[in-house]
């Protein structure tokens, strides 16, 4: 197959996949830092809730597309990384408490 913008002959099926782990795997541990950092600092306090509701929720519908879809690695990255944001949600709300009860 050509496609046009690249201007040569490419194997699809093995792009597509490749685009789509690298980009399942970047949006997947993107929090990591964040986790680390907030798991050392006991500290959220410069994260914005409404940030971590939002990716939540996007990353929850599109793991259901990717159910819907039948794509394993929608799936398994947005699982991933809800899993990775709920966490995170739940350190913002424990050390908001801690430093609240402290104070």
């Amino acid at each position: 197959m050509v496609f046009p913008l690249l201007g040569q002959a490419v194997f699809p099926d093995l792009l597509v996949s490749v685009i789509g782990l690298a980009a399942a795997g970047l949006t997947t541990f993107s929090f990591t830092p964040q986790m680390v950092r907030a798991y050392r600092t006991k500290s959220m306090g410069d994260v914005f809730r409404y940030l971590m509701d939002m990716f939540a929720t996007g990353t929850a519908l599109w793991m259901a597309y990717g159910i819907f879809k039948g794509d394993l690695v929608i799936i398994g990255a947005n699982a991933t990384a809800t899993a990775f944001n709920l966490i995170l949600l739940h350190m913002k709300i424990e050390y908001r408490t801690k430093s609240a009860k402290v104070v």
